[in-house]
């Protein structure tokens, strides 16, 4: 071992000014991959303090365990909203949505349009006719059910005209 030494003082002794300057050079390409590294970390560390911004020391791994619950959470709640939404389309097409009403004189004796059809039905045309006949000493009332746009009694021609108007 002790060969080695002196195999190594020698060299440096012979070529001094040599060894000086490969060690000078290693040094300078050390520092310089040492300044590297330093800038590489650095911007690292950067971006990880920017991530872990406003976390307060939490793990990671737990806050992101916990951004998929909500994310299945909200999931769950929009797929809860839509068949709320279809349930409601359908009572919504089942609801009175469609109204018509004319006013005519039924009788040619008097004076004015106080006689009147009003149709009120939903989406599938399913509801009732409310048909009032004024007359000057009396007044009558009827109401026609009404399904697919027909009645299974006779509808008079305002009657028709007001389920038309219903759907225009």
């Amino acid at each position: 071992m002790e060969q080695i030494f002196e195999y190594i003082r020698n060299f440096a002794g012979a070529y001094y000014a040599e060894t000086i300057f490969v060690l000078a050079l290693l040094f300078f390409i050390s520092l310089i991959l040492v300044i590297l590294n330093v800038r590489r970390t650095s911007k690292i560390i950067r971006k990880y303090n920017r991530l872990m911004r406003g976390t307060d020391n939490k793990n990671l791994e737990s806050m992101l365990f916990k951004q998929l619950d909500s994310v299945q959470s909200a999931l769950t709640k929009i797929k809860d909203l839509e068949l709320a939404q279809s349930e409601l389309s359908s009572r919504l097409n089942r609801t009175a949505q469609h109204i018509g009403m004319i006013r005519y004189n039924a009788f040619d004796n008097i004076g004015s349009d106080q006689s009147f059809s009003i149709a009120v039905l939903n989406e599938y045309g399913d509801g009732f006719v409310l048909t009032s006949l004024y007359g000057r000493n009396m007044s009558t009332v009827f109401a026609k059910p009404i399904k697919g746009r027909k009645s299974s009694y006779p509808l008079t021609d305002e009657e028709l005209e007001a389920i038309k108007r219903a759907f225009s």
